[in-house]
């Protein structure tokens, strides 16, 4: 009954995107399908409403104050259920993560993950989240997610300041060597309209390439039956995005989903 956190102050490098396209998909088939709770801590956005059509999850948006913070999350965190808490960014990551070291229930996490994009000041936000972790003496696991990656680029490239000049070009350390050996785990997240799009219509990738319709079908019939031209279109594109949702799904959620496994020790 896993409880994963989601954690970076710098914004903007996809924790939400995260939360919703990798972490409760996660989360859904590993608890035998059933619906996950979904906590948003943030005082400024409402990413959760992105995904009101998603049938995965349950959406609690909590509004941060120091006052009361780490009752709050103790009450969440002690729930026998898993859970997927998306933590906003700039000062409400300085105080949930004070709150939850404070409170101990840093313990009761079985995972931190922290996304991060490409940028330098990414890096820097996410190893100094990694210091305070290590600093709290917790031995909860820790991913790092590196999101937009562009499949047509060199991994080492598109993110060399994060993972350092593998080819010696520049004799230049990554901020992944500020990291203990047992903890550098990170995993990509490709960048992909299907997120975009899947996102427009406010659900998961992971459930439209599940989706039990025969898209196909009802595109030959509606092609067959010489419908209206703009019915066949809309079939067109959704028979299609479910055919990349289903690859990506394949490329890069599975493989995700595999090491979270792995890391948590699951068989």
């Amino acid at each position: 009954m896993s409880k994963i956190v989601i954690l970076n102050a710098k914004g903007g490098v996809g924790k939400s995107t995260i939360s919703m396209q990798v972490v409760v998909p996660y989360l859904y088939t590993r608890s035998g399908n059933k619906m996950i709770n979904y906590y948003e801590f943030d005082d400024e956005n409402e990413d959760s409403k992105s995904f009101i059509n998603s049938k995965l999850v349950n959406s609690q948006q909590i509004k941060v104050t120091e006052s009361n913070l780490r009752d709050v999350i103790t009450d969440i965190v002690l729930r026998d259920e898993p859970m997927c808490v998306d933590v906003g960014a700039n000062k409400t990551t300085t105080y949930f993560m004070t709150s939850l070291i404070d409170s101990g229930m840093i313990d009761a996490i079985d995972m931190i993950v922290i996304p991060l994009s490409d940028g330098e000041l990414d890096s820097i936000n996410a190893i100094e989240l990694y210091y305070k972790i290590k600093e709290s003496g917790s031995d909860v696991k820790v991913l790092f997610i590196l999101n937009r990656y562009n499949e047509l680029r060199d991994i080492h490239s598109q993110f060399d300041i994060f993972l350092g000049d593998k080819r010696g070009f520049f004799d230049t350390q990554g901020f992944i060597e500020n990291v203990l050996e047992k903890d550098r785990n990170y995993v990509t997240l490709a960048d992909s309209d299907a997120i975009k799009y899947c996102r427009s219509f406010g659900t998961t990738v992971w459930e439209l390439a599940h989706l039990d319709r025969d898209l196909a079908g009802q595109l030959r019939e509606a092609i067959k039956e010489k419908r209206d031209k703009q019915e066949i279109k809309l079939l067109s594109f959704k028979k299609a995005l479910k055919g990349d949702c289903e690859l990506f799904t394949e490329k890069s959620l599975d493989p995700i989903f595999e090491r979270i496994d792995n890391l948590l020790d699951r068989d």
